[in-house]
């Protein structure tokens, strides 16, 4: 009988990213660990994340329902079809995310007549709106490309004299976010993948308690897709 499992606040943890510059191309022959000169099996909890640009018309790897801008998590031993395109996400944990959340609307539209009885509605677009806590962790948390360098100019100078001020675009993010993170081969990843803004932080220092910092978050590009992958054996 297969083992149920309650997930815990520990569970959880949220990554950012950009896709690499490099684009790579299937050829029917090179499982993905190939292409990318990657040590195939070097760790089993390991899952390549996949950005898709193209499918090949027949026999491509990702799957159907699928669209490109989605994601591919890959074990490595798929051999792309020719036609297969990609990109690897680059991942950065944002530092010790102690909580987030997306929260997903939807409207309703009030389409009710006069002879009606009752109200009646039909729904809208959806919504969404990511909210994310993170503890301030000097090293990580104020390099640029950070959360809170998105939002605000950064001024670094380092122990041997060097300055460096960067003020960089608040460009869109890919975010993986994690309600379980697999720790053992029979265990299950399970997240959300999607394309954001991270937008409005929030900083501030309370004597006693871990410096924090908060943002918020909007959905841009594709729509979010939920995953959950069961970890493969060695």
């Amino acid at each position: 009988m297969k083992e149920l499992k309650t997930l815990i606040g520990d569970d959880s943890m949220i990554f950012t990213g950009d896709q690499s510059d490099v684009e790579y191309a299937g050829d029917g022959v090179k499982t993905i660990d190939e292409l990318v000169n990657e040590e195939p099996g070097k760790n089993i909890l390991d899952q390549k994340m996949c950005v898709i640009k193209t499918r090949a018309q027949t026999g491509s790897i990702f799957a159907d329902g699928l669209v490109p801008g989605e994601l591919f998590p890959a074990i490595g031993t798929e051999v792309p079809a020719a036609g297969d395109t990609f990109y690897f996400l680059k991942l950065a944990h944002v530092a010790d995310c102690s909580s987030w959340r997306l929260g997903i609307t939807q409207g309703e539209i009030d389409v009710t007549k006069l002879k009606d009885r009752f109200r009646k509605y039909r729904l809208g677009k959806k919504d969404a709106q990511l909210t994310l806590s993170s503890i301030f962790t000097i090293g990580e948390s104020d390099e640029k490309g950070s959360v809170i360098n998105r939002n605000m100019k950064l001024f670094k100078r380092c122990r041997d004299g060097t300055v460096e001020v960067t003020d960089e675009a608040n460009r869109a993010l890919y975010m993986i976010g994690y309600v379980n993170k697999a720790a053992l081969p029979e265990e299950t990843d399970a997240f959300v993948f999607c394309q954001i803004y991270l937008y409005n932080v929030s900083l501030g220092g309370q004597s006693g308690s871990a410096q924090s910092y908060d943002a918020s978050g909007r959905l841009t590009g594709i729509d979010p897709v939920f995953y959950s992958l069961e970890v493969q054996t060695a």
